[in-house]
């Protein structure tokens, strides 16, 4: 009986939907609808407040209190957009307008703000009425007002359905769509120019007729009802959706990074190793990096359409270790919200919360993977691999920082995997908008754009999962003094050469302790001086005066020493010493009594050179590993692809974005380390502190696995970050 009784109702609601265009109802036809103004207000709008302690008071979603950026007219266009209507309790779905280019009417000068008309199917509200589950307690009701400006093919389908391609619109009543997940495609980009995808900053809240023959007075299409305005319904009725309500606010989905030269002369070129006289460095330049080549790593595949934030779900703030359906779907377009630091590397209550993407189980997974309790090892295996299982990094990034399995290199010039820019041409492109900016920041050039990529937790924040921007260096050499040593003479003219050459045949320089050696040669005589052998004649035969060489001391505990010989003795080795009888200096040659160490970096580097120092083998992997696991950093010769580079010894250096920065390295603090929609990254390169790492992963006792943390002590760059809504960070990088 139950069941009869909702059909007959359904065929009495059908039977007054088709009583025609008089009936109190409307007209059935999915063609009919009931109009509808509403007012956009775009994120680069000069009333924006230059902070944003509270980030839902100025209608942004950002966290940052680094003031604003206007934004690019190509970046704040609109062309078209979708709007959506929801139950405002929880973001049930009731119905869905398209709006063309014709429709949108730019209100101010600066395109800042739009009107945008259209019209819902008046089936659809019908339904939605019909459909309440009581009565409205007043004369309206809240709805959430939902809107995609410059939608992708893909979104179009997701919310107003495509047949062609079976993907079929939100039921009304339902939520989920509220979750919807975009692919980024060369088809789906949502960074075109004049056609960035935008949606709300925040939930817009607006009040919307009881009933729907209300909405019958706004079948007229020069009549629409306002969602941004004051609307008299009748019968004393007023609607008003202007008063502390007005324009719904809009945020672009990518953030964008810029970047601007700092180094002294404008040359991308930094001073890094400098010479040192008597254990004491000077101020004297013995190599430089030349910056030349940047990439992005680890660019979001997916990303959510509307933002998500979730408060941590464990006491002590440290990340979120599980989210159910309905803590996500109470997340969706809230504000981020910052959090306390206390100024030790900690932080206070009430914490902050974290926006959250749509990889963050993924990105769980591979923390536990790779993390040092986890399955993963960041130790290598006898081939140069690492022993953990592989990854697919590839399926979740582009331009993923390592390969599925673990490994860095991107050796292979054919197949450049991170999508290289010359830091040469990033400087040429396009300004950044200077309103409000200091001159030092009106330097900065708009790079590129890229998905928002969050961690759910501060330990989670690691080189796997974390976007980052990769530097490649060229090592120049400043031209040696007259009287330096052979070590500085032989760096500068190894450095130097620019002529075709051999990663093997050339010189291979060795880094240890802030020291570059140019040659094993060079690293075992310093080893040796190091050690200070003191050396004295004993006379074996009074009347010939003939006799031998023997050491009475010696030092071997210097950590030199022990990196290049082991637990053992250097072997023959000649010195030098003065001849009393005429006071020259001379030569001599002497054998230390202590066994040498055939586990050590110097035996292996022996046997492998007395074999030709041949590019393959087990005598060359011998080698290196154990001269990278004495912590020697090895660095080879080798041909960049780009004819004005060529030839010369090249290194990398890493950075991991930072969005929330709590200003102690060593400590990860939550949210530190990710890109966050509609922000700008200003990143510049301050001050470079030490060689790079090698391009070669087996050269570096140094190499970062998926697993190591993005915030490391032993810092490589110095990078200015200052993060402001478009909205900017800017973060200055110091390697």
């Amino acid at each position: 009986m139950a069941a009869i009784a909702a059909m007959m109702l359904g065929a009495c609601s059908d039977d007054k939907l088709s009583d025609g265009p008089d009936s109190p109802n409307g007209p059935v036809d999915n063609d009919e609808g009931v109009y509808f103004a509403l007012n956009i207000d775009l994120p680069n709008a000069r009333s924006s407040r230059s902070t944003t302690i509270d980030p839902g008071e100025n209608g942004s979603g950002s966290a940052s209190d680094s003031g604003t950026e206007i934004g690019k007219d190509y970046e704040n266009a609109v062309n078209e957009a979708i709007v959506i209507l929801a139950n405002a309790n929880a973001n049930e779905f009731i119905a869905a307008a398209p709006v063309n280019a014709g429709d949108l009417n730019a209100t101010s000068a600066d395109k800042s703000s739009y009107v945008a008309h259209s019209k819902f199917s008046k089936a659809d509200l019908t339904s939605f009425y019909n459909n309440l589950s009581e009565e409205p307690e007043g004369r309206t009701l809240k709805a959430n007002i939902f809107i995609f400006c410059n939608p992708t093919g893909e979104l179009r389908d997701y919310i107003l359905g495509n047949t062609e391609n079976n993907v079929t619109a939100p039921k009304q009543g339902t939520n989920e769509w509220v979750n919807g997940i975009g692919n980024l495609t060369s088809s789906s980009n949502i960074w075109s120019k004049n056609s960035f995808l935008m949606t709300n900053a925040l939930i817009a809240t607006r009040e919307i007729p009881s009933t729907i023959e209300q909405w019958n007075l706004f079948t007229d299409e020069s009549n629409p009802f306002k969602l941004s305005e004051v609307n008299n319904i009748g019968d004393g009725t007023v609607i008003d959706n202007k008063d502390g309500r007005g324009a719904i606010k809009v945020e672009r989905v990518a953030a964008r990074f810029d970047f601007r030269d700092a180094s002294e002369n404008k040359d991308f070129t930094y001073n890094v190793v400098f010479l040192k006289e008597n254990d004491v460095t000077t101020e004297i330049p013995l190599v430089n990096i030349q910056l030349q080549k940047m990439a992005l790593v680890n660019l979001n595949k997916t990303f959510y359409y509307l933002p998500h934030v979730a408060d941590p779900t464990d006491e002590k703030g440290t990340g979120i270790t599980s989210l159910d359906n309905a803590n996500l779907l109470a997340g969706v377009c809230k504000p981020e919200t910052k959090w306390l630091f206390d100024g030790k590397g900690g932080y206070n209550e009430p914490f902050g919360n974290y926006m959250v993407d749509a990889d963050r189980i993924w990105k769980n997974d591979i923390y536990n993977k790779w993390s040092p309790n986890g399955s993963g090892s960041s130790e290598d295996s006898e081939d140069g691999t690492t022993a953990a299982p592989s990854s697919d990094f590839d399926k979740h990034f582009n331009y993923p920082f390592f390969q599925n399995s673990g490994i860095i290199d991107n050796n292979n010039i054919s197949n450049d995997r991170w999508a290289t820019y010359l830091c040469s041409e990033v400087v040429k492109g396009e300004n950044n908008n200077p309103n409000g900016w200091t001159a030092e920041n009106q330097d900065y050039k708009i790079w590129r754009y890229a998905t928002e990529n969050t961690i759910p937790s501060i330990a989670g924040q690691i080189n796997g999962v974390s976007t980052g921007v990769v530097f490649k260096g060229k090592m120049i050499a400043p031209q040696p003094a007259e009287d330096a040593d052979e070590n500085t003479k032989a760096l500068a003219a190894a450095i130097n050469n620019t002529a075709a050459g051999g990663s093997y045949t050339d010189p291979i320089l060795y880094a240890f302790a802030g020291n570059l050696y140019c040659t094993w040669e060079n690293v075992r005589k310093a080893a040796m001086d190091a050690a200070d052998a003191q050396i004295k004649f004993v006379v074996d035969n009074q009347q010939t005066m003939e006799g031998h060489w023997e050491i009475t001391e010696i030092n071997r505990e210097n950590s030199l020493y022990k990196a290049v010989f082991g637990t053992g003795g250097m072997g023959e080795f000649e010195f030098t010493y003065t001849d009393t009888a005429d006071n020259t200096q001379k030569t001599a040659t002497i054998k230390d009594e202590k066994e040498t160490d055939a586990n050590s970096a110097n035996a292996a580097w022996t046997a492998w050179a007395e074999d030709g120092k041949k590019s393959e083998g087990t005598l060359k992997d011998a080698f290196k590993k154990a001269v990278v696991g004495n912590k020697f950093t090895i660095y080879q010769r080798s041909q960049d692809p780009n004819p004005k580079f060529g030839w010369g010894y090249y290194c990398y250096y890493y950075y991991w974005n930072r969005h929330n920065d709590n200003g102690f390295n060593g400590i990860m603090g939550p949210m530190e380390f990710a890109v966050v929609r509609n922000n700008v990254y200003k990143l510049a390169v301050t001050k470079i502190n030490r060689l790079g790492h090698p391009r070669i992963s087996e050269n570096d006792p140094d190499k970062p696995t998926p697993g190591t943390n993005d915030e490391d002590e032993s810092v490589y760059i110095d990078v200015t970050s200052e993060v402001l809504p478009w909205v900017v960070r800017v973060n200055n990088i110091e390697f």
